[in-house]
């Protein structure tokens, strides 16, 4: 069964016409999600709606009686409440009433009554023999899956898996054809929420947090939602959404203030499984030296072993890890064999020998560096406002640049602000690695100035947004070609 549940592909519909009922206001949903957290007024609220034949409230109600949830388990109430869905149109409840009949759920085995509701599911808008067809095979594997899982807890993320395929990114036809056998996206979330509640299984928690994030639900703060089960996944050591929690701390996403050193022990808990994307993440922030200091070695061996896992981000940075010689010896050849693979190895003969003769040539010129230091400067280039979905006031852009080839890295700058009512603060710049070649390439593959950097300063207030611009360096450092610098003392930065 699980082997039948995991591979059954689904059919491609052809010019079928499945059509579903949606409330507009959602008021059955609002209803339960109050109702399901023990709220009287909302359960009688939802009764009374079920009772004027709304359908969303009668699934809702069938659903919360069947399992349990904000009510004692009935199964009589339930299946009543699926049958007075079913019994209104015909597109909601009928094959959920049948379920219990068909596998003697609660109740005694039944055929000839199960075989009544799902008569009655509605069909005059199914005029291709195939799609009813393809109906009865879906509603088959859902309900055969489901009642596997009612005592086989290991069977119950395989049935979610399934219906989040087929209502996840399905075609439209194909997900009406699940609402009609009483699957949408929402009462997946509420299965898939019952289970993960009574499972504490980290995955199922994971999902019920990706299907939030996902708009599986109308709850209007779907990300603090979403955050609330990943978060509780990541407790229990699921990787992903260890990786997850990790973006949210580096990037101030899904309702949380960026804290970049609570980033990077997510990511690394996540790392340490193995976790593709966390391995990317973490390696980038030990590439770059924004956040903690450059280490290229540790990032080396997390893009490699991000690699051996799939990854087609992690390429990007060993073409530069190898073209710039951090770390490693330069090798050109192997530089070449990763930016190949993120070109996804299409032939460019061209850029090709442009690339191996640019890196030999940078090679040649990188051990001349250091005989003379360079000079960088550092400029404020735009201010972005309202950053981060409106968390910040604004993020001024900052640009430092250098004249020479050669590595400047682990590069900090402070600055002192002053706005126009003479008040100043001091805040610290951090920059990537730059100056190393003459390729004028990003990570991304775009083209971008090598011999630049910028950063972006994130203000909560708008107090220093419209700073003047004489903005004064007090302090900089940085790696120069290796060497620990006090870039102030030692006269190589100006603005």
């Amino acid at each position: 069964m699980y082997t039948y549940l995991k591979f059954a592909a689904a059919a491609v519909l052809v010019g079928s016409a499945f059509s579903a009922i949606a409330g507009p206001d959602h008021q059955a949903e609002r209803l339960y999600d109050r109702a399901v957290q023990q709220d009287a007024g909302a359960l009688k609220a939802l009764q009374d709606l079920a009772k004027d034949n709304d359908p969303e409230a009668l699934m809702a109600l069938g659903f919360m009686y069947e399992h349990g949830v904000g009510v004692s388990r009935d199964v009589k109430l339930a299946i009543a409440n699926y049958a007075l869905a079913c019994h209104q149109v015909g597109q909601y409840g009928c094959a959920n009433a049948a379920y219990f009949f068909e596998y003697g759920i609660g109740v005694d085995k039944d055929a000839s009554i199960a075989e009544r509701y799902i008569g009655l599911i509605a069909k005059d808008d199914i005029d291709n023999i195939d799609d009813m067809k393809e109906l009865e095979r879906q509603r088959h594997i859902v309900y055969e899956g489901k009642a596997a899982a009612e005592t086989d807890v290991e069977m119950r993320l395989p049935v979610i898996e399934y219906l989040e395929r087929h209502v996840g990114s399905a075609s439209s036809d194909a997900r009406a054809m699940m609402a009609r056998i009483g699957f949408t996206k929402l009462d997946t979330l509420r299965l898939a929420r019952v289970w993960a509640e009574r499972d504490k299984e980290p995955e199922m928690l994971f999902r019920v947090g990706s299907f939030y994030n996902f708009g599986y639900s109308h709850v209007e703060k779907k990300d603090a939602e979403a955050f609330r089960w990943w978060q509780r996944a990541a407790e229990a050591g699921e990787p992903q959404s260890q990786n997850l929690l990790g973006l949210a701390y580096l990037q101030g996403k899904w309702g949380v203030d960026q804290d970049p050193p609570v980033a990077v022990s997510w990511f690394e808990r996540a790392a340490a499984q193995s976790d593709r994307d966390a391995l990317v993440n973490l390696g980038e922030i030990y590439y770059l030296g924004e956040i903690v200091p450059v280490d290229y070695a540790r990032a080396r061996s997390l893009f490699e072993e991000a690699i051996e896992q799939g990854s087609a981000r992690a390429p990007r940075f060993l073409i530069w890890i190898y073209y710039n010689g951090q770390s490693v010896k330069t090798d050109c050849q192997k530089a070449l064999q990763y930016r190949q693979e993120r070109r996804n190895h299409q032939p460019d003969p061209q850029d090709d020998a442009k690339f191996l003769g640019q890196c030999k040539s940078d090679l040649d010129q990188r051990k001349q560096a250091g005989k003379a230091a360079p000079m960088l400067r550092l400029q404020h280039k735009s201010t972005y406002h309202g950053g981060n979905g409106g968390a910040l006031a604004c993020e001024p852009n900052f640009v430092v640049t250098t004249d020479k080839l050669g590595e400047i890295a682990n590069l900090r700058v402070t600055v002192e602000l002053k706005n126009d009512q003479g008040a100043t603060t001091q805040r610290t710049l951090a920059f990537s690695p730059f100056g190393m070649n003459t390729m004028n390439e990003g990570l991304d593959g775009r083209a971008w100035d090598s011999f630049s950097s910028s950063t972006l300063l994130p203000m909560k207030t708008q107090e220093f947004c419209d700073f003047l611009a004489d903005y004064r360096i007090t302090e900089a450092t940085a790696l120069v070609n290796g060497r620990q610098a006090d870039l102030v003392a030692e006269g190589m930065f100006k603005k």
